[in-house]
């Protein structure tokens, strides 16, 4: 579990830095952009999501709760904070870009899983036609 949070909240960390870097001037420093309220709104939604991931057997499931927890936590956001960037569109966007990742993952995960479990079987003997007596 705490390897998917873990995930959601260094995805999070650099989804939020790269959309700041969108809407901040260019004289900012790195400090700056970490402090900024969406970097932090993305890390807070990079929790939520890898906690969702781990929970959820579906990838596509994964992706589109991604999405609904990124809206409804940026527009709590917009709501706390009223800062003036459009909530709805960067939560969609910002869900949509973890829900991808934690996908990912999942996926590569479960295929080096599947990889390694068939080489143990290939090793104890499944598969080897060759050492079949054909009479």
């Amino acid at each position: 579990m705490f390897k998917k949070i873990i995930l959601g909240v260094l995805s999070g960390f650099f989804i939020g830095l790269f959309v700041t870097s969108i809407f901040v001037s260019k004289e900012t420093n790195f400090l700056e952009l970490f402090l900024s309220k969406i970097t932090a709104t993305s890390i807070i939604t990079g929790v939520f999501c890898g906690s969702y991931a781990h929970k959820s057997k579906s990838k596509l499931k994964t992706f589109l709760v991604s999405i609904l927890i990124g809206i409804v936590i940026f527009y709590v956001k917009y709501l706390i904070t009223n800062h003036h960037y459009d909530p709805i569109t960067m939560g969609a966007f910002v869900g949509a870009m973890l829900g991808g990742t934690l996908a990912v993952f999942k996926k590569l995960t479960h295929s080096i899983k599947v990889y390694q479990r068939l080489q143990r079987h290939r090793k104890n003997g499944f598969g080897n036609k060759h050492k079949k007596n054909r009479i």
